[in-house]
């Protein structure tokens, strides 16, 4: 997890396709989009100042990219809202997450409870590990976390020489040594082998070979100092309330959460926790940056007590959803990019729908499945047309659809198309085949969040009403549409019943032992999905045409706290909590979650020893 991967890619781009490409493909938040804190506020316009900082990152990145050639050799999500108590039917604040990742067998997080004679802990945790991070309450207050995508890492060019001092680096103050050190790995039935590890005053070269004049150091927050969260466990497990669970959070490091709270008090809160540094130039927000010109210093990090955090908003809700976390021009920068925009804005539609939720409420926000961008997209071409052909046929589709991808509507199906064909499209005229395969995310997975988020923003009204999507030609639009429903019919045939976007949208958790230890160790039958990565519900699938819609990216763990009755609380994850086929907890909560529903979770008792 980080902002590693997104930096490389957005180097790899500028070094293949040049500035215009690297400009294109820059999805920073957009005005209008919907932010965590201050609670229900949005993203604004640069004003004149900060669009003269933003060109002076320009400046610093088209500086930069002189030393991006050699990098021409070589996706976690989540949802979380805590709802005051003024808005809930008991009135007591209602607290519900679920975590998105890949699905695996084992599940990633383990149900577990903790019982001692001073404390009582339920939630999810990860085996091994002496306390629950992300997920749980002890009885007194829950806690939530969804991944804040902030920037606690940088990449560093260094170039390297060898003299009779051995092998140096090169620094703003001139040539300094490297910190070497020796690793043995022992091989069961082979030889020992030894690695050589190479530290720069920047951080571990984690790419490239020194010995070769250039390689990448990694900077991050995580190896800048020790490690001290085992205590800020201990110190969650053991708090009474929300401010004291958000100061429990003080010497939390990396990674960087939204962590969202709710106590039996009628409280709720926010915090932004970890480490985040401050940088002396915005350049390495973007891309790798000269680790010899003193670019890639940190004067520190940001404050624990300026940190973004909420507690008791006027709104009565706190919601994060992957988005922007806060204005990207104030003077915390948390990130270069975004993740999601979606998911929050269609959290905040169904919130603010009613004044009395209860956990039901919050279980049908959790298994909604309208995108807006559908619902756009919808609305954008009912404004264009009407063709012929299969052209309109794909067009007709998707009119007068609300985006619900959990219908028996026709329309899913041809919009999962369309997307792609689209993007394929648009993408060709704008980069050249090794800038595709880039954004396809062939080269480095990140480059396929380039184009989702890209893609994503086409349609996102830039003035409150028109889109970049009103300017895409009608002859591009007419290939993507006919492409779209000459794909959809090949997937389903003529037989009206498998259009239905279910139909062709599956979930198949895999055990991590299937493909080396044969059918003993079979994974869980797979199960038909609604929604997509833009959807509250999500279930991300590749972006490349011709690869199949089989779920990559869905919710691992669902919960819902109702603080006003703890042992009402629920849980469920797509599988069991055992990794064992022959178990029968292997996969007895896989088709509950498939259906929405989630199971009671242990209750904590007060008078238990």
């Amino acid at each position: 997890m980080g902002a590693w991967q997104y930096k490389l890619a957005r180097a790899l781009l500028y070094a293949t396709e040049g500035a215009d490409a690297f400009a294109e493909f820059d999805p920073v938040p957009r005005e209008g989009m919907r932010l965590t804190t201050p609670a229900g506020s949005h993203q604004r316009a640069p004003g004149p100042e900060e669009a003269a900082l933003l060109l002076e990152a320009h400046r610093d990145v088209t500086n930069a990219a002189a030393e991006f050639g050699f990098l021409t050799e070589v996706e976690a999500g989540s949802n979380a809202w805590a709802v005051s108590g003024r808005m809930t039917a008991s009135g007591a604040p209602l607290l519900a997450s679920d975590s998105h990742r890949a699905a695996e067998v084992p599940n990633v997080y383990w149900q577990a409870r903790l019982r001692t004679p001073d404390l009582q802990i339920v939630g999810a945790t990860f085996p091994g590990i002496p306390g629950f991070p992300h997920f749980g309450h002890n009885g007194r207050v829950g806690w939530a976390i969804t991944n804040a995508a902030a920037d606690a890492q940088d990449l560093v060019t260094e170039v390297f020489r060898t003299d009779v001092h051995g092998l140096q680096v090169r620094t703003a103050d001139g040539w300094a040594d490297v910190d070497i050190d020796e690793e043995t790995i022992d091989v069961a039935g082979g030889e020992s082998v030894m690695v050589r590890c190479v530290s720069t005053p920047n951080g571990p070269v984690v790419h490239g070979d020194p010995d070769n004049g250039r390689a990448l150091a990694l900077r991050w927050t995580a190896t800048e100092e020790p490690c001290r969260q085992f205590g800020v466990l201990q110190e969650m497990l053991e708090s009474d309330n929300v401010e004291g669970l958000l100061e429990a959070q003080r010497n939390w490091v990396d990674p960087v959460n939204n962590f969202l709270c709710a106590d039996t008090g009628g409280n709720i809160g926010y915090l932004l926790r970890g480490a985040l540094p401050q940088r002396r130039r915005p350049a390495s927000l973007q891309v790798p940056v000269p680790g010899w010109e003193g670019d890639s210093q940190w004067d520190g990090n940001v404050a624990f007590e300026d940190m973004p955090r909420e507690i008791n908003p006027a709104i009565g809700f706190i919601v994060s959803g992957n988005n922007a976390i806060t204005d990207a021009y104030g003077t915390v920068k948390v990130s270069h990019a975004i993740n999601d925009f979606y998911r929050i804005q269609r959290i905040h539609e169904l919130l603010e729908t009613s004044r009395t939720h209860d956990a039901v409420s919050m279980g049908c926000v959790q298994s909604d499945r309208t995108s807006i961008a559908a619902r756009s997209w919808s609305s954008h071409l009912a404004l264009r047309g009407p063709y012929k052909g299969d052209v309109e046929l794909a067009r007709a589709a998707m009119l007068d659809w609300d985006g619900d991808l959990a219908s028996d509507r026709e329309a899913g199906l041809v919009y999962a198309c369309f997307r792609r064909t689209l993007a394929e499209r648009l993408i060709a005229e704008r980069v050249g085949p090794r800038g595709q395969r880039l954004l396809a995310g062939t080269d480095i997975p990140a480059g396929g969040v380039l184009l989702k988020r890209w893609f994503a923003q086409l349609i996102w009204p830039t003035d409150g009403h028109s889109s970049e999507a009103d300017s895409i030609p009608d002859l591009d639009l007419c290939a993507a549409l006919a492409g779209a429903w000459a794909d959809a019919s090949a997937i389903a045939g003529p037989d009206s019943d498998t259009w239905r976007w279910r139909e062709h949208h599956w979930l198949e958790p895999m055990h991590t032992l299937a493909d080396t230890m044969g059918d003993e160790w079979r994974s869980p039958q797979p199960v038909s999905a609604g929604g997509d990565a833009e959807t509250v519900q999500a279930a991300a699938y590749a972006w490349p045409r011709g690869s199949s819609f089989k779920v990559t990216n869905t919710a691992v763990y669902r919960q819902i706290l109702d603080l006003g009755a703890l042992e009402k609380s629920e849980w469920v994850i797509p599988g069991g909590a055992s990794g064992d086929p022959g178990s029968p907890h292997y996969e007895d909560q896989l088709r509950i979650w498939a259906m929405d529903r989630l199971v009671p979770m242990a209750v904590v008792d007060d008078e238990a020893s």
